[in-house]
């Protein structure tokens, strides 16, 4: 289910959930289950091999399931919004100040749930594990030891890098079982992309939050944007060998207690706690956290430097 979808009906969340999508275009596509408790294991993909042959009157070789198992843990995400009661005193609007900081404040909600999404390390004991702790090591793919570029122009040599960057792409979307749902990279990425690679592009807007979107091959491409803070969530300043200046794009797969997927118990909760001391509060969370069940659901190419 959606964030939309698994979240309250009520206008006030939805006006929420709406606003933090856009500013988190991860959620468009993310997929959530629901959860009871604080804590859950859902079953993994199941590792027993495929079909096989076997001879006339003789039996199949043993094809023994080893169950495997999650943890997941929901973390509290959110805050308060506090508005001053003095608005009210002086003559201000204060249910049209109060709606225009709960906008606000939802844009960067939305902001900083993608970069979790994309950074958070449950190294820190109220964080939970984004795609970067996620992914498996063998579904990294590292296309040099220092790197590689990806260079403008046309004379052959960057014409070959800018071909390797393009089969390495390929491979990156042939790592997910089933097939990828969204190529996941920051806009200097996608810059470089559109101009050695416009061919294999299109743009359509998406009619239910207004964004243009990217689809490369027909994949759709989820630009990862800015932290609340104004930093990249995707940057150019990872370390591949003696580089320092890479980035990475990934692939995902999204389901719904299935590949790659978010945990939670009712979805985003907003509740308004009315005057408290000297503020008017509205209490924002979202309980959390991201799940991979399927290894073969997330990718990641890292070593990607964007050159002049």
């Amino acid at each position: 289910m959606k964030l939309q979808q698994i979240s309250k009906k009520e206008t006030l969340t939805q006006r929420v959930v709406g606003r933090m999508t856009k500013y988190a275009p991860i959620l468009m596509l993310a997929e959530f289950y629901s959860m009871v408790g604080n804590a859950d294991k859902p079953r993994k993909s199941a590792t027993a091999s495929g079909g096989k042959f076997r001879p006339l009157d003789d039996d199949f070789p043993a094809n023994q399931v080893t169950p495997q198992f999650a943890d997941v843990a929901l973390k509290i995400f959110g805050d308060k919004v506090q508005v001053d009661v003095a608005h009210e005193r002086r003559g201000g609007d204060i249910a049209s100040v109060r709606l225009s900081e709960l906008d606000n404040f939802s844009k960067n909600l939305g902001k900083e749930f993608q970069n979790q999404f994309t950074n958070g390390d449950s190294g820190t004991a109220t964080n939970f594990d984004g795609i970067k702790k996620l992914v498996p090591s063998a579904q990294k793919i590292t296309p040099a030891e220092n790197g590689i570029e990806v260079p403008m122009g046309n004379d052959n040599a960057s014409k070959k890098a800018q071909q390797i960057f393009l089969e390495q792409l390929f491979s990156l979307l042939e790592k997910i079982d089933g097939g990828a749902q969204l190529l996941y990279m920051d806009s200097k990425t996608l810059s470089r992309l559109n101009s050695v690679a416009r061919e294999f592009i299109r743009y359509e807007r998406d009619k239910d939050f207004g964004i243009r979107i990217g689809y490369f091959n027909e994949v759709p491409i989820i630009l990862s944007g800015y932290a609340k803070d104004g930093s990249l969530v995707i940057g150019h300043n990872e370390t591949v060998g003696t580089s320092d200046d890479c980035t990475s794009i990934y692939a995902m797969r999204f389901g719904e207690r299935s590949d790659l997927t978010i945990a939670t118990n009712i979805g985003v909760e907003v509740t308004d706690m009315g005057k408290v001391g000297p503020h008017y509060v509205h209490n924002v969370e979202l309980d959390a956290a991201p799940a991979l069940l399927n290894n073969k659901a997330l990718a990641r190419l890292e070593g990607i430097r964007i050159v002049s």
